[in-house]
């Protein structure tokens, strides 16, 4: 009986962790006593090194001796 409790605990925990994922869950709440919503900042990826223009890859600086 133990065993199968065990089981249901961690299958339904399991499910509640995939559930929360696949919806992208978030445990954030709306503050209610102020009337203000929660907003949800996302950060993307940031750029690498850009380029300006008019430059190329050749560099026309000579090799270092």
């Amino acid at each position: 009986m133990k065993r199968l409790f065990a089981f249901v605990m961690t299958m339904l925990l399991g499910a509640t962790l995939a559930f929360g994922q696949a919806t992208g869950g978030s445990t954030d709440k709306a503050d209610t006593t102020s009337g203000k919503k929660a907003t949800k900042t996302k950060k993307g990826h940031k750029g690498g090194k850009k380029s300006k223009k008019g430059a190329s890859d050749t560099s026309t600086t000579p090799p270092p001796k």
